[in-house]
This record gives C-alpha cells, sequence and structure tokens, in this order.
C-alpha cells in the first residue's frame, strides 16, 4: 500500500522547523518501509500574512506494508506532538495521511494553494472529497499545506540539501568557514546556486534565526549539491543532513495576469505601460504600471539594493514586462518587484537651446526669447530636441540573491526566462 503523509506549520522562532522535523521522520519511516522518492519541500504562496518561516510543507511517500500503517501514523502524531513549539501563535501543525494514488483534485488544490488564499474549511472540503485522514493541532492551519506537498507532482524540481545542527548549537552563529563557500561556489555554478551573493560578497547558505538548520544548499544537480556540501569546511558538529525535491525556484508562484484581474495575496506577470516615471520614498523606488484594465503601483523595496538602479531607468511610454507578488502597501495595491523585462524602449527627449548664431556663445532664457550672455544677440525661444541614447537594455532584470522569494526562478536555471518571455509573445 501506498502511504502519503503531508506536515505544515510545525515552525517557531525559538527553534523548530518543518523540514527538521520532516527529515526526522522520514529517516525513521525508512527503517520500516520503502521511500517511493526523496521527500518534498513544497513552497507555498510566499504572501499569505500568517505563513511561517518560507512557508514550506514537506511530504513523502511510502510502499507499506498494512499491518505497519497504524504504527506509522502513531509514530507521525507522537513526534509531532513532541517536537512543536505550542506556544508561539503561528504554530498550528497539520499532519495529512493518504493511502493508495493521489488524485487529481488535490493536485489542484496545490496549484490554489500557492496562487491564492486558501482557508482551513477549503483543505477539510478537499480532504473529504479525496478521502485523506487529516490531524489538527490548535488551529491546525498546517494541513494546508500538508494536503498540498502531497498533491504537488513535481514536474519541475530542484533539490535543496539541508544539513542540521546539534541540539546545543541552536541559537549559536553557524560556524562554517565562508572561503570554502566562495571556493565550491566557483566550482559548482550554476548547478548549484544561490549559495553566495556576488554583489555583497556574503554567504547564503547559512540562516541566522535560532532553528536546526545549519546549511541550505539549493541545485538543480543531486550529486554537485551533495558534493559542495562534502567540501566546505563546517567547523562544527552535524547532526545530519536531508536531500529535498522541492518547487523552490521554479516561478510556481507566477501566472499571467491583466493588471485589472490582480488581487491582494497573489503573484502574477503583467504587461503593460510605464504611466508614471519612478519616485522614491524612504528608500524604496516606485512607478505606475498601465494596461487597457487598469494602473497598479509597482515597487522595488530596498533590500533589492542595486535592482533599483534599473527600475529608476525606466521612463514613461517604456513597455515592460513585470513579475512579483501582490500586496496592500500604505493601502495601496502594490506590486512586489521580482524581475522585469522592458520589452519596447520609449525615446527620451531633452530639449535644448541653441548656440548664439552670431558668436556662438551660449543663450539665456528670457521669457519668450533667448538672449546672448556674451554678445547680447536675441532670438525667438526655440528650443532644439535631442534623443539621448537609454541605458537600459531588452533583458531580463533580476533582484539580487538575497532578496530573492523561495519560488523565483534565478535567471541562470533552465527556463529562468520562461514565464517572462511566453508574457512577451502574448498581444
Amino acid at each position: 500500500m501506498k502511504l502519503h503523509i503531508g506536515i505544515d506549520d510545525t515552525d517557531s522562532p525559538d527553534g523548530m522547523c518543518t523540514t527538521y522535523l520532516g527529515a526526522l521522520l522520514y529517516r525513521e519511516i525508512s527503517r520500516v518501509a520503502e521511500p517511493l522518492d526523496l521527500p518534498k519541500l513544497i513552497r507555498l504562496n510566499p504572501n499569505v500574512p500568517y505563513k511561517t518561516r518560507g512557508n514550506g510543507a514537506v511530504a513523502m511517500s511510502f510502499e507499506v506494508e498494512d499491518e505497519e500503517i497504524p504504527k506509522i501514523k502513531e509514530l507521525v502524531l507522537d513526534m509531532v506532538e513532541e517536537l512543536s513549539d505550542f506556544n508561539h501563535e503561528n504554530t498550528n501543525p497539520g499532519v495529512v495521511f493518504l493511502e493508495g494514488e493521489i488524485p487529481k483534485e488535490l493536485e489542484e488544490f496545490t496549484y490554489k494553494a500557492i496562487w491564492d488564499h486558501v482557508t482551513i474549511e477549503d483543505a477539510e472540503k478537499v480532504a473529504r472529497g479525496v478521502n485523506a485522514e487529516i490531524h489538527k493541532f490548535k488551529l491546525g492551519r498546517g494541513i494546508i499545506g500538508a494536503l498540498a506537498a502531497i498533491g504537488h507532482p513535481l514536474k519541475n524540481f530542484t533539490y535543496e540539501l539541508l544539513a542540521y545542527r546539534k541540539r546545543e548549537f541552536w541559537g549559536s552563529k553557524r560556524r562554517v568557514k565562508e572561503d570554502s563557500v566562495f571556493e565550491t561556489d566557483k566550482l559548482t555554478y550554476p548547478f548549484t546556486y544561490d549559495n553566495v551573493d556576488p554583489f555583497k560578497g556574503s554567504v547564503l547558505i547559512t540562516p541566522h534565526g535560532k532553528d536546526p538548520v545549519l546549511v541550505g544548499i539549493r541545485g538543480i544537480d543531486k550529486n554537485r549539491v551533495l558534493w559542495t556540501f562534502e567540501n566546505i569546511i563546517i567547523e562544527e558538529p552535524v547532526e545530519f543532513f536531508q536531500i529535498y525535491k522541492t518547487n523552490q525556484n521554479t516561478d510556481d508562484h507566477l501566472r499571467f495576469k491583466k493588471i485589472g484581474e490582480l488581487k491582494p495575496l497573489e503573484s502574477a506577470v503583467v504587461r503593460g505601460r510605464v504611466s508614471r516615471e519612478y519616485w522614491e520614498k524612504g528608500r524604496h523606488v516606485f512607478f505606475e504600471l498601465s494596461d487597457d484594465t487598469g494602473t497598479i503601483r509597482v515597487a522595488a523595496f530596498e533590500p533589492t539594493k542595486g535592482f533599483r538602479k534599473y527600475v529608476r531607468m525606466l521612463i514613461e511610454g517604456d513597455e515592460v514586462i513585470a513579475a512579483g507578488g501582490v500586496k496592500e502597501f500604505e493601502g495601496v495595491l502594490t506590486l512586489n518587484l521580482e524581475k522585469f523585462y522592458p520589452i519596447r524602449l520609449a525615446e527620451k527627449i531633452v530639449y535644448e537651446k541653441p548656440k548664439c548664431p552670431k558668436c556662438g556663445g551660449t543663450m539665456k532664457s528670457k521669457g519668450d526669447y533667448l538672449k546672448c550672455k556674451e554678445c547680447g544677440h536675441r532670438m525667438p525661444k526655440v528650443l532644439i530636441p535631442k534623443r539621448l541614447p537609454r541605458q537600459l537594455e531588452k533583458k531580463i532584470y533580476e533582484v539580487p540573491p538575497d532578496a530573492r522569494k523561495h519560488l523565483s526562478r534565478p535567471l541562470v536555471l533552465p527556463l529562468g526566462e520562461e514565464k517572462i518571455l511566453e508574457a512577451a509573445e502574448r498581444n
């Protein structure tokens, strides 16, 4: 019998994380049942306000003897209850068990949980429809992610190797030799990626919270991910590691939409014309984008750093494809920019005063006429148009690695440009 197990919402700021619990369970269950694949790490809608860290859920599938199923279910529930931090308000675990094949309806629910806002009641209804067994702790919001993780088909996927710390080191600074991370990155990039931020010269594989994760290494080649882990220098003991298959960096969250269709808490790719050039507020950079259905404010927030300089180069009339998450910011519906592609650049024209036709001197405006500063010659005020070169290229621009969302696909990866280019082909 195939047994599928999903778990979510066990994270807390004081240490516990869903992937750690999932990895422990995968190891334990693999002693008595045959894994059908690596465990799955599924990132859901990045815009929901009550998400836990990274809004990720885990799932795993096994071939199990019928008599072992009750024991495995008991093990899972006991470990969730033992290891979850129920004192934190956002820790609302859910566990789902599904026996047999994964129905198509569950896959549809998975994408709803990635694209839209899903309620606990929605998840309960789907669970009844597919005959899944659900277990709620506290509010039990985790059943949403647990169901979605089971249902994700992972037709497109990446890998993440997560190594975990011994408990006595939780909360202390990770002891990973930074030079070794840069050296291995030179040898495995882009098959592993986002190990470092080359713009800031910083290491990205080590988180900063109290959670058990020591390092997280992402890639599209499982062997090179493992090689990177084996060749970085870690100066503290590693409890164990687990490789996950994941929808991270697949652009799963992006759908093409018209501007007038956009709603809060979703992510989208839109195509429009810059209708208001950039302005700045508190180190954030904004502009407005319009199509035949409406207008939306677009933001490159301060954490995107150097990415903002390209946004400042946009001018009114540019035709742009923009991708990102939609949210209310200061009471205004705003697209939080992840990538953009200027597909048609407007002409940038400035108007200059001519030189004096008599002496070649500099002309100065005097109301409705021009007067030469050198010889005093006067002439009607006629300005000369001058076309300026545009600094933007017709290419896709993306935020730097340390500002990238879990689901956003880096351009360096295969299909990294797919959804933007697909939008470019639309009329």
